[in-house]
C-alpha cells in the first residue's frame, strides 16, 4: 500500500511576554506548552523574542526621543536575556519533554563569551527535551539594530523530526528570498514563523496585512505548513513601555494575527487578532504533494544550472583561522558533522591497518 503520511497536530502560540521579566515569561511559556500538549500538539511555535519581550514597542510608543534612556533598557534586556546552557533553558527543555513536543521559542540570547552581546534567537527543543539549536537572526531590522548583533550562516538549519523537517525564521526574515530558499533547499516541510506584536496605531495600518502576505506566500512557494506565531500587547506591556497616558491611549489594538497555514497558502486555523490563544490544526505532509506536482521549486520547477545559491555556513569568529568546531561545538554545521564522520571512519581504517601490521 506504499508509504503512509500520518496526521498530527501542531500549535501556534499567540501571547504577550511579561516585559522584561525572564522568569515570569518562562512560567507563561510553560503554561502555553502544557495547554498545547493537552490539545495534542507535537510541534509548538512561539512569537519572536517571547522571552522576555520585543523592545520595538518601547521605542515606538514614546512621543519623545527615547535614545538617552536606552542604556537603562539595554541593562534590563541583558539581565533578562537567556544563555545557553542555563537553568532557564533547562526549564523549557523539561516542559518540552513532559509535553512530548518539539518547541520553537523566540528569545533574547546573551552571548556567553562576549558579555553585552545580544542576539535575536529561536531556541528549538526536541520532544525528548534536548536542545537542537539556538538559531540567531541573520540580519536584525530597524530599531533592533540599536540592540542586537547579527547571526551567521551556521545557525540557518533545518532539523529532522518524526513529523517532517522543521525550520524557523523570525519577522522580517520572511522578506529575505535567499534565506527562505536556503531552508527549502534543506528540505523544510513544517516552518515556525515568529513575530512580535504590531499594534495598529503604533506600527501602521498595513503591517498586519504584510505579515499575512509574507507567510502565505512562503507557504505557497515552498509547499510548507507554517505555524505563524504572533505576539500581542497587553496592559503590562503598555504600562512598561509608555511614559504618559497619551502614549498609552494611542495603543488601540493588541496586534496578533496568529494562524496555521497550509501548503497552498490557505488558512487551516486563524488568523486571530487580539487576545491570547493556543491555536491548533491537524495536518498531514501528504497534503503538500498535489501542489508539488504542479510547482516544485526544488524539483522539476527549478533550474540549478541557471540559478543557484551560494550559502556560507561558516561560524564567524574574531579569530579568522579558528576552526568551526572550536567556534561553536554545540551547533555544528552539516558539513562539519560529515567531516567528523569521515575522520572517524578514516581513524578506524588506520587502526585496522596498524593492527594488521602488528600481527605480521
Amino acid at each position: 500500500m506504499g508509504e503512509t503520511y500520518p496526521s498530527f497536530t501542531v500549535a501556534a502560540v499567540q501571547a504577550a511576554s511579561v516585559f522584561f521579566d525572564r522568569d515570569k515569561t518562562i512560567d507563561k511559556a510553560i503554561r502555553c506548552i502544557e495547554e498545547a500538549a493537552d490539545k495534542g500538539a507535537v510541534i509548538i511555535g512561539f512569537p519572536e523574542l517571547f522571552v522576555s519581550g520585543h523592545a520595538g514597542l518601547w521605542y515606538m510608543a514614546k512621543r519623545t526621543n527615547p535614545l538617552p534612556l536606552q542604556g537603562k533598557l539595554f541593562k534590563e534586556l541583558v539581565k533578562n536575556g537567556v544563555k545557553l546552557p542555563s537553568p532557564e533553558v533547562d526549564r523549557l527543555c523539561a516542559a518540552a519533554r513532559k509535553a512530548h513536543a518539539f518547541v520553537v521559542i523566540g528569545m533574547s540570547e546573551v552571548d556567553t563569551l562576549y558579555p553585552g552581546t545580544l542576539y535575536m534567537s529561536q531556541l528549538t527543543i526536541s520532544d525528548k527535551g534536548e536542545v537542537m539549536a539556538m538559531r540567531r537572526k541573520l540580519v536584525v531590522t530597524a530599531i533592533e539594530k540599536l540592540i542586537y548583533s547579527n547571526g551567521d550562516g551556521s545557525h540557518l538549519q533545518v532539523h529532522d523530526t518524526p513529523y517532517g523537517k522543521l525550520s524557523a525564521l523570525q519577522c522580517g526574515e520572511h522578506a529575505s528570498s535567499l534565506s527562505k530558499y536556503a531552508l527549502l533547499a534543506m528540505g523544510a516541510q513544517v516552518h515556525v514563523a515568529g513575530w512580535p506584536s504590531f499594534p495598529r496605531n503604533v506600527n501602521g495600518e498595513g503591517q498586519s496585512d504584510s505579515v499575512q502576505f509574507r507567510v502565505r506566500q512562503f507557504a505557497h512557494e515552498g509547499k510548507l505548513f507554517i505555524l505563524n506565531s504572533c505576539g500581542v500587547t497587553d496592559q503590562q506591556n503598555i504600562d512598561f513601555c509608555c511614559d504618559t497616558q497619551e502614549e498609552k491611549d494611542n495603543i488601540v489594538s493588541e496586534g496578533g494575527g496568529t494562524a496555521i497555514i497550509g501548503p497552498n497558502g490557505q488558512y487551516l486555523a486563524g488568523p486571530i487578532y487580539g487576545g491570547e490563544a493556543v491555536l491548533t490544526a491537524e495536518i498531514s505532509l501528504e497534503d503538500a504533494l498535489p501542489g508539488k506536482m504542479k510547482h516544485n521549486v526544488l524539483g522539476h520547477y527549478s533550474r540549478w544550472d541557471v540559478l543557484n545559491l551560494n550559502f556560507n555556513r561558516e561560524k564567524l569568529s574574531p579569530f579568522g583561522n579558528m576552526p568551526v568546531e572550536k567556534a561553536d561545538p554545540a551547533c555544528p554545521s552539516a558539513e562539519l558533522q560529515e567531516t567528523r564522520t569521515m575522520l572517524r571512519d578514516l581513524n578506524d581504517k588506520l587502526d585496522g591497518l596498524a593492527e594488521n601490521l602488528r600481527h605480521k
